[in-house]
C-alpha cells in the first residue's frame, strides 16, 4: 500500500491542502475527531494519506509551511480537521512576495526547522510513494520554499515521486514580481519534479461562473480539492483497474521533462453522456490558450462509480480523431474504483499531457524577457543574494522546454508526419 505526504506552502497552498484533507475526511467517513464513523466504508487503503494512532484516530500525514503566521494560526482555529501542531511551521517575517526570501534566507531557515518532521515520515512509512505539494507560483513563500523542498526530496531519496500541484495566476497578476517568481519555480519543476498538475485562477473563475457559484478563494479551493479527490480515488479505494503515483508517471510521461498535466473532472448525472465531453472547457481546471483536443500527447481517464459496467470498454476511450497520440505508441490508460463518492454516483476524471502547455509557458517567457532585458526589479533579488546568472538559467530552461514541445505541435498539424516512417520503410 502506497503512502503519500501532503505539503501545503504559503497562504494559497495551506488553503488548498486543508480543503483537500477536509474532502478526504468526508470521502472516508471520518468525523471531526478523525474517527471512522462508517465501518462499512472500505478502509483497506485509508492509510494512504493518514497515520492511525493508538486511539484509532486517523491523523493526516501532512506538513504546512509559511513565512507569515496568519495562515498557520487559522489552521489551529478551525475545528473541521485535527492537524498535528508539530507539523505546522511559520515565521513572522513574511516574504515580501520575493522568491529569494523563501529560497535562500528566511525560507531556508524554516526548512531547517521542519526537516526532522520529514525525516520522521520517511522512517515511519513502510512504503512511502512520494509527496503531493500545493503552492502558488506567484508568491514568495510558495515558490521559494517549494524549490527548497523539491531539492531536499530529490537529494533525500530520488526514488520517491514528487507531485507538485501549483496554482498559476495567469491573467490575474497582482505585481510584476509574480512573473519572476513563477519562472524561478518553473526552473525547479522542469528539472527535478516527476509530475506537475497545473491549475490556474482563470479556469477556476470560469467554472464558478458557469455553475453560478460565488467567486472567492474558498470556493476555488473546494473545486480544486474535488478534482484531487477524483484523481486520488484509485490510490485510496480498490477497483477494476488500480492506479498510483508511479503508474501515473510511467504511463503519461513520454519524455522526462514533458510532465505537465491538465486536469478535468465531470460529474455524471444524466443518462446520455459521452466521454469526449470531458475535453470541454467547462470541466478544465487549467485554461491553456488555444488548447485543441488534438494536442494531447497522452492521457489518463479516471472512472469512479458503478455505471461503468466494463471499465475497459472501447466506449470509455476518447476517439483517435478527437485526440492526438504519438505514432506507434499506446499513450492512454484508465483507472477505476467502484467505491462511489458519497454525494455522486458516477464521476469521470481526466489528466492530459497537453502540448498546449507551451502556450502557457510563452505567456510567462515573454513577460520575463521584457522585464529582465531592462533589469527591472532585478535588484530586489540581488540584494538578498541571488545572482544574475540564475535569471539567465531560468530563462534558458523555459525556452528549451518550449522548443521540446515544438516537434509534437508540428506532428499534430501535419498529417503527412504520420506516414513519414512508412515512406522511409518503403
Amino acid at each position: 500500500m502506497q503512502e503519500i505526504i501532503i505539503i501545503g506552502i504559503g497562504q494559497c497552498g495551506i488553503g488548498v491542502g486543508l480543503e483537500f484533507i477536509k474532502q478526504l475526511n468526508y470521502d472516508h467517513c471520518l468525523n471531526n475527531h478523525q474517527e471512522l464513523i462508517n465501518q462499512d466504508r472500505n478502509r483497506q487503503k485509508i492509510n494512504v494519506f493518514y497515520n492511525e494512532n493508538s486511539t484509532q484516530q486517523f491523523i493526516p500525514r501532512c506538513l504546512f509551511l509559511d513565512l507569515e503566521s496568519k495562515s498557520i494560526d487559522k489552521l489551529f482555529l478551525q475545528k473541521d480537521v485535527i492537524i498535528d501542531p508539530n507539523c505546522c511551521f511559520s515565521r513572522n517575517c513574511g516574504s515580501g512576495n520575493n522568491y529569494a526570501v523563501g529560497r535562500y534566507t528566511e525560507g531556508a531557515e524554516l526548512m531547517d526547522e521542519c526537516k526532522h518532521i520529514l525525516d520522521k515520515y520517511f522512517e515511519q512509512s513502510g512504503n512511502l510513494q512520494g509527496i503531493m505539494m500545493f503552492f502558488s507560483t506567484g508568491g514568495g513563500s510558495g515558490s521559494g520554499i517549494a524549490s527548497n523542498l523539491i531539492q531536499y526530496f530529490r537529494e533525500k531519496d530520488p526514488t520517491k515521486i514528487v507531485h507538485c500541484n501549483p496554482i498559476f495566476q495567469q491573467g490575474i497578476t497582482h505585481n510584476y514580481l509574480e512573473i519572476y517568481n513563477t519562472v524561478f519555480v518553473m526552473h525547479s519543476m522542469i528539472e527535478t519534479v516527476d509530475i506537475v498538475t497545473v491549475y490556474d485562477n482563470v479556469a477556476l473563475q470560469y467554472i464558478c461562473k458557469i455553475n453560478m457559484l460565488d467567486q472567492n478563494y474558498d470556493i476555488y479551493n473546494k473545486v480544486l480539492a474535488e478534482s484531487l479527490i477524483q484523481t486520488t480515488a484509485s490510490y485510496r479505494f480498490p477497483g477494476f483497474i488500480n492506479g498510483g503515483m508511479k503508474k501515473l508517471a510511467l504511463n503519461l510521461i513520454p519524455f522526462p521533462r514533458l510532465h505537465f498535466f491538465q486536469p478535468s473532472y465531470m460529474i455524471i448525472n444524466q443518462r446520455n453522456w459521452n466521454i469526449t465531453n470531458i475535453l470541454d472547457k467547462q470541466y478544465k481546471l487549467c485554461n491553456f490558450e488555444n488548447n485543441l483536443p488534438s494536442e494531447y500527447l497522452s492521457y489518463q481517464i479516471q472512472l469512479r462509480g458503478n455505471c461503468f459496467e466494463i471499465p475497459d470498454s472501447k466506449s470509455l476511450l476518447i476517439r483517435k480523431e478527437n485526440i492526438y497520440q504519438i505514432p506507434d505508441l499506446d499513450t492512454h490508460y484508465r483507472v477505476h474504483t467502484s467505491v462511489q463518492h458519497i454525494d455522486h454516483e458516477n464521476i469521470v476524471g481526466f489528466l492530459g499531457n497537453s502540448n498546449g502547455f507551451k502556450n502557457y509557458l510563452k505567456y510567462y517567457q515573454e513577460d520575463f524577457t521584457k522585464m529582465f532585458r531592462r533589469k527591472a526589479f532585478v535588484y530586489t533579488y540581488q540584494k538578498i543574494g541571488m545572482d544574475e546568472m540564475e535569471f539567465t538559467e531560468a530563462e534558458c530552461n523555459i525556452n528549451d522546454l518550449i522548443s521540446e514541445y515544438g516537434p509534437f505541435f508540428h506532428s499534430c498539424c501535419h498529417s503527412e508526419y504520420d506516414n513519414y516512417e512508412e515512406e522511409e520503410a518503403y
